[in-house]
């Protein structure tokens, strides 16, 4: 098992060099998200996780934030932060960004089961009014988590699994997943889409199956852990600032998305029913190293 752990390690590096960050885009248009929103408010479902208390669950998802707030509040405009847990959440668009763990099954209420080998997944609600003003605007975003699969912890050296699962970093995941709610897409093409999608330099994003320059594979964003209990993405690249700082230039004072937390808001205020809403999902796929990737592959 080692030997094979180090054989697709070693077929995944490559001495290329980049640097560029991948932006989501509206299925329909290919338009690149977008909040319109400056202040952007996480909070997690009062419901919690079997796995850690609430307010451990809290003071991560408030870290993991301040991993992107603390670079990108001094060069972009876009306000990311969290409150404490209150009541219970579920994903929906409904303006209100929310983390919620499916400890009994993998799926939302009523649908279809999840990929088993993604560890979180975000759905971004979004206006979809191809060729029209305000078309690929981000209304809302929510976060689910697998705790069916995955043990979720704070400390991996030295948790130890529930029966058949692995062991997941909370914050390593919750870090990434901030990175799709403020509309950042994977690092390489993981063929949710026909075609590779295109990055800030207007190449196409290299594909996750091939060799890969260290500098995807190392970005926040990349869809893949090299192992379990990966915590490498708890630290951003230059790659993955850029991406929120360009997309959100910076305009408008730092000190007005903490008002408005003060003030009790929560999330997006553009009325979901002024146009037609679309979702989307994106998946990171933080999987046992020896499964095979094209079971990994984000749907």
């Amino acid at each position: 098992m080692a030997a094979r752990l180090l054989t697709v390690l070693a077929a995944l590096l490559s001495t290329t060099s980049a640097s560029a960050y991948v932006r989501a885009t509206s299925p329909k248009s290919g338009k690149p998200f977008v909040w319109l929103e400056s202040c952007i408010v996480v909070q997690a479902d009062g419901r919690g996780s079997q796995d850690l208390p609430i307010d451990v669950v809290d003071a991560t998802l408030a870290r993991a934030a301040a991993n992107w707030s603390s670079l990108t509040d001094t060069c972009g405009d876009l306000r990311l932060t969290t409150t404490p847990a209150r009541g219970m959440a579920e994903v929906a668009a409904d303006g209100r960004p929310v983390v919620v763990f499916r400890d009994l099954a993998w799926q939302r209420p009523g649908g279809m089961p999840h990929d088993p080998s993604a560890i979180g997944l975000t759905t971004v609600f979004h206006v979809s009014t191809p060729g029209l003003p305000g078309d690929a605007t981000i209304l809302d975003t929510d976060i689910e988590l697998n705790g069916v699969n995955f043990t979720f912890t704070t400390d991996p050296a030295n948790a130890m699994p529930r029966l058949d699962t692995v062991i997941a970093d909370l914050e390593n995941t919750l870090t990434h997943e901030l990175g799709h709610v403020q509309g950042l897409a994977h690092t390489c093409w993981d063929h949710q889409s026909d075609t590779p999608p295109s990055d800030d330099q207007g190449m196409p994003a290299p594909d996750c199956d091939g060799p890969l320059p260290q500098t995807v594979m190392d970005a926040t964003m990349y869809p893949y852990a090299l192992m379990p209990g990966e915590i490498s993405k708890r630290s951003l690249t230059d790659d993955d600032e850029r991406g929120v700082c360009n997309t959100y230039p910076n305009s408008q004072p730092q000190a007005a998305c903490f008002q408005r937390v003060q003030n009790g808001g929560l999330g997006c205020g553009v009325a979901a029913d002024r146009a037609p809403v679309g979702g989307l999902l994106l998946v990171l796929a933080l999987v046992q190293v020896l499964r095979s990737r094209s079971r990994a592959r984000s749907r």
